[in-house]
């Protein structure tokens, strides 16, 4: 008796005998692709860069989902539809300082390329993430604190990309963060100084699509 279809030796491929070609079964879900870096505490000179999803050594899924560096999973499709940064609130034991929040927040800017096809670039606060917390308390010696996000903690409320990019198994993700100068601000710019050091997370949200039983 013919076989109606043949597994390949490819993750959710069959072999079709009588259409003489093989066809993929897929799984899609909704989701994220991340990677996070970390600003030191002390003086960021001017026109340094951090860079998203190339150094993934050691990192755990708080921090990272990349399987090698500037590759989704092989076989994997995203078609994303929104890029989020999300400053982290604790570093281990280490809260982060709201001062660094807003340090961040006022003087980094973002440039994000799938090889060398520019997705989109321009400073930090244009990309909330949609995630985060809220709200304030007083859990250090009655002072008030607060917490913060680079927009607002709301899913609904981060702005999507008119047209959703193609990310495929094979494009070099490349992605950095940049403190650039502003000497043109006369008298009133100084580098900024962290405090605590910030863990920033790049989260590429959109649909992934991946092979079934991968």
């Amino acid at each position: 008796m013919n076989q109606i279809a043949v597994p390949t030796n490819k993750p959710g491929e069959l072999y079709i005998p009588a259409l003489g070609k093989a066809i993929q079964q897929v799984e899609l879900r909704e989701d994220d692709v991340y990677d996070s870096v970390f600003i030191p505490a002390g003086a960021i000179a001017n026109g340094t860069e951090f860079i998203f999803f190339r150094d993934i050594q050691n990192k755990n899924d708080q921090h990272c989902n990349l399987p090698q560096s500037g590759r989704i999973a092989a076989g994997d499709e995203v078609a994303v539809f929104r890029v989020g940064l999300h400053p982290r609130e604790a570093i281990g034991n280490v809260l982060t300082a709201f001062t660094d929040f807003r340090r961040l927040a006022g003087n980094a800017s973002l440039d994000l390329r799938f090889n060398r096809r520019i997705i989109t670039n321009g400073p930090v606060i244009k990309y909330p993430s949609g995630y985060g917390l809220s709200g304030f308390s007083n859990e250090v010696a009655g002072a008030g604190q607060a917490a913060a996000s680079v927009g607002v903690p709301s899913v609904a409320a981060a702005p999507t990309l008119f047209v959703p990019q193609q990310l495929r198994d094979n494009d070099d993700i490349s992605c950095k963060m940049r403190f650039n100068d502003a000497a043109w601000i006369a008298g009133g710019y100084t580098a900024p100084t962290t405090t605590t050091g910030v863990l920033v997370t790049l989260f590429l949200r959109g649909v992934i699509k991946s092979p079934l039983g991968k």
